[in-house]
């Protein structure tokens, strides 16, 4: 099951150890499997079922270097290079499920004092729900797919503090969540483009994420904010993000939980009676996991929420949904795994959430019933 945090946090935390090494990682996964989606409760589907055969189901198909060089007193250099592919096609990007070609990439620094990298990064809310979801952000039943996340940040450079007692905190800043920086105008003055104008355009991302593990409690409370420079783009506008999330393992099941609070506000001024926000909604979901043997049983509900009215909703993804997933993996041996998924889609108040396998599609997807199946192989 794929637990997907950012790319540094799992280096500096949950993993240092694979950088002990003076010698270079070749890592990778090759995900494979077939999927049947169809249902249109409260969605627009008049294509009837969707059967295919696709790479990456329950986790993106990739391959990653890996390594560190001892710089001596405790300093090490650390660098991953992480690229997607699609197990079924000779495509490497913009087909399929997962299709980023450069999943993430960086280079820092680590030691006593904690770890500094900058690259392309995971998002640090991403992995959240990621963590906390039971499916993992892939597979028919993951719930990460309702909501938007940055799932990955360019031009980024991330902290991760040492770990006190169960204790510790990321905090990460991106120069651009949309891509390169943007180097020119975008909208057209009077029928002309505008010059370039410095840094118009760009998505700003501010992360602070503070996290407790200890035993069988896992804790994480994250605050967010996007900010996009000087643009009079439609895209253009604040956006302020907080997440809370916990977990208890009582041995035989692990429960997790999670709430999350999105707010944007419209061309960068602020809510008011008259200025509705373009983005106003509340996600949460519990979710489970019980092994027993060779077998990892999960499940997932929750709903979201919109909390605008009718008028400033008015067409699109809109209104309130729930959704829920049951699944199941069986290991065949400790990298290698078959997987079984099932979930359901239900939607309110003109709402048109579709169901997908990938994570972070906000609701957009094919029908709102969905199954699939597939073989799966960590290297």
């Amino acid at each position: 099951m794929q637990k997907k945090l950012i790319a540094v946090a799992i280096a500096a935390i949950s993993a240092a150890p694979a950088f002990a090494q003076s010698n270079v990682t070749v890592y990778g996964r090759v995900d494979y499997g077939w999927m049947s989606r169809g249902g249109d409760d409260g969605a627009v589907n008049t294509n009837g079922t969707k059967d295919e055969m696709a790479s990456g189901m329950q986790a993106g198909s990739r391959i990653g270097f890996k390594g560190s060089e001892d710089l001596g007193n405790g300093l090490k250099a650390i660098f991953e290079i992480e690229q997607g592919l699609q197990s079924d096609s000779s495509a490497t990007t913009g087909s399929g499920v997962f299709s980023t070609l450069n999943r993430h990439s960086y280079v820092g620094l680590t030691g006593n004092f904690g770890t500094v990298v900058g690259g392309r990064l995971d998002g640090v809310r991403y992995g959240i729900y990621n963590t906390y979801d039971a499916f993992a952000g892939g597979g028919m039943g993951n719930f990460t797919q309702m909501t938007l996340q940055v799932d990955r940040a360019d031009n980024a450079i991330a902290y991760i503090s040492p770990n006190w007692s169960g204790f510790s905190f990321v905090a990460a800043h991106a120069r651009s969540v949309a891509g390169q920086e943007v180097t020119g105008g975008v909208n057209l003055v009077g029928g002309v483009a505008p010059a370039p104008q410095a840094n118009t355009g760009d998505g700003r991302l501010y992360t602070i994420n503070g996290k407790y593990s200890n035993g069988p409690i896992s804790l994480d409370l994250d605050y967010e904010t996007v900010i996009v420079e000087n643009s009079n783009t439609a895209a253009s506008g604040d956006t302020v993000v907080w997440t809370v999330a916990g977990s208890y393992d009582f041995g035989m099941v692990k429960v997790r939980a999670l709430y999350d609070h999105h707010d944007k506000d419209t061309a960068g001024i602020l809510r008011t009676a008259t200025n509705k926000n373009a983005v106003d909604y509340d996600a949460w979901f519990v979710s489970a996991t019980m092994p027993y043997g060779n077998f990892l049983f999960k499940a997932t509900y929750g709903q979201i929420s919109d909390d605008r009215n009718a008028t400033e909703r008015g067409v699109g993804l809109q209104g309130d949904a729930t959704k829920w997933g049951i699944g199941m993996n069986y290991n065949l041996s400790k990298r290698t795994n078959v997987y079984l998924d099932y979930a359901s889609i239900s939607n309110d108040r003109n709402a048109n959430y579709q169901i997908a396998p990938a994570a972070n599609t906000q609701g957009t997807g094919y029908g709102t019933n969905g199954f699939n199946m597939g073989l799966a192989h960590n290297f």
